[in-house]
């Protein structure tokens, strides 16, 4: 495989969209961008507007993870992590949550915040590896009914 990390570029966004869908099925939830994740219409330039990034991992044109950061004026926030099942447990989650903490690092940001879905159990423990805490609890009322916990930390 020729694995390559990568700034996302417009042609990236059905294959974005893909992979998210199909993470979602496994939780017997549905992706649905225009209602419910509009920074994913274009998910590049939606991150860029606050000095954010959004990355893509790609094989043959095919996108098989994803990570984002938005940078808020008091702290960084962690999103879109994504990791294919054919990448999972190679290190990729890690290795992209990295990256988001360097960038926000280099904008002098020194907190790193994020929701997670309460039902990507994987996600929380690798949150909680790296150094995050639990720090917070929210029902976003959407069509998937999904409850979030939230994780900061010190970066």
């Amino acid at each position: 495989m020729a694995i390559l990390l990568r700034p996302t570029i417009p042609s990236d966004v059905p294959s974005i969209h893909s992979l998210i869908s199909e993470i979602y099925a496994e939780y017997d939830c549905t992706l649905l961008i225009e209602a419910e994740e509009r920074h994913l219409l274009e998910p590049g330039p939606y991150f860029r507007a606050s000095g954010g990034e959004f990355w893509v991992v790609e094989d043959e044109r095919v996108i098989l993870a994803t990570v984002a950061v938005i940078l808020h004026e008091d702290a960084s926030e962690l999103k879109a992590l994504y990791v294919h099942p054919t990448l999972r447990r190679q290190g990729w989650g890690r290795r992209l949550t990295d990256l988001a903490i360097e960038h926000a690092r280099a904008a002098g940001k020194a907190r790193m915040l994020l929701w997670s879905d309460t039902r990507f159990l994987d996600a929380h423990r690798l949150y909680q590896r790296m150094g995050f805490t639990k720090s917070g609890e929210r029902d976003l009322h959407d069509s998937n009914n999904t409850s979030e916990y939230g994780f900061e930390k010190t970066i």
